[in-house]
């Protein structure tokens, strides 16, 4: 892999891509409580689909949203959904609806720079080659589009139609690929390349969809200060052509490194990269292994969800229960005090 200087590297290489792929210890307890009570919910709920757009005349960027708003008055818990490179606010349709419908509000938001407005033809030969570059400055505009979106909902929640809607203290993040690298920066992941740090001490939990290696330092410095619960999922065929781990195993490193709070990792059978962006957004089942991995993301993610933002205790509970829960179709693993030894991981 080359053309890439060591900023742009650390922050782009981390993660394929979500477009771009298809076509190539032991800490927290169970979850806290809040002051703020969460708002009862009785799944499967309607959603309300709403597009639209941010402008943030400081960093000259206009960040596309979509909102996935479940029936009701709320307030509801919130995920901020981040994309794959190559990827939009149409990825992991399946996830974040399925996520919706549980009375959890989610805001898949679109990065300009390394979306979907780089696609071309040169630029996914040149992603089979494993050799894309990204404009500059994409990464950290990537980066700092979380904070910036935070700022929005929290004034959307404010005044006007949303007023009320969100419960701005229970905030999960998730992303995919280079998308789980923006949520792992946005949870205390340091780069030592990049001069401004980006965590977001509002973020109560997170998931992370094809994670990846720290690409410049050691793991251990890198997630030191990482505090914050995280489902991890990857697969045995987890590979992109722009990520530099041998194996896709190397890709359960940040689960295996952070000991700040409670974790937990699914690898799915021959599950590959474009499985938790749902093929190029469409949600399309285009291969056999597809409906029982779909099945294992959505169930977990909703699991975790109801676990750290509704305050279900049953599903903290199951959390504990992942390794034998998915075993036909997964190896589970848990790092959690209160769920006792943690899963021995393979040698």
């Amino acid at each position: 892999m080359n053309a890439y200087s060591p900023r742009t590297w650390v922050a782009f290489a981390a993660a394929g891509a979500l477009a771009l792929s298809a076509v190539g210890g032991c800490a927290a307890a169970a979850p806290p409580p809040v002051a703020q009570t969460a708002a009862a919910v009785t799944a499967p709920q309607e959603v309300t689909i709403v597009k639209g757009e941010w402008v943030d005349a400081k960093r000259g960027r206009t960040i596309p949203y979509k909102l996935y708003l479940p029936s009701g008055r709320g307030p509801f818990p919130v995920v901020v959904h981040s994309h794959g490179l190559g990827g939009s606010r149409e990825g992991s349709t399946y996830i974040n609806e399925a996520v919706a419908r549980e009375g959890i509000a989610v805001f898949a938001i679109q990065h300009p720079g390394s979306d979907s407005g780089i696609l071309n033809p040169e630029t996914i030969g040149a992603t089979r080659q494993g050799r894309l570059q990204l404009p500059p400055g994409a990464a950290e505009g990537r980066f700092g589009d979380l904070p910036f979106a935070l700022d929005q909902i929290t004034a959307l929640n404010a005044a006007g139609t949303y007023k009320g809607r969100f419960n701005l203290a229970r905030i999960g993040m998730a992303g995919h690929s280079f998308g789980a690298l923006s949520t792992l920066i946005a949870v205390g992941q340091s780069l030592p390349v990049v001069d401004q740090q980006f965590r977001d001490p509002r973020i109560r939990a997170a998931i992370v969809y094809s994670p990846n290696k720290p690409r410049q330092g050691e793991a251990g410095p890198a997630f030191a200060k990482v505090t914050t619960p995280i489902l991890h999922f990857t697969g045995t065929k987890d590979t992109s052509p722009l990520d530099l781990e041998k194996t896709p195993w190397e890709r359960t490193i940040p689960f295996q490194t952070i000991t700040g709070a409670d974790q937990f990792l699914i690898v799915l059978h021959d599950g590959d990269h474009g499985v938790f962006g749902g093929r190029l957004g469409g949600g399309g089942l285009n291969r056999p292994t597809d409906p029982a991995h779909t099945a294992i993301i959505k169930a977990e993610s909703i699991r975790f969800w109801r676990a750290w933002l509704l305050d279900d205790p049953a599903a903290s509970a199951q959390l504990c229960d992942i390794p034998s829960r998915v075993a036909a179709e997964a190896d589970g693993y848990v790092k959690a005090a209160r769920c006792g030894p943690p899963t021995p991981l393979p040698q």
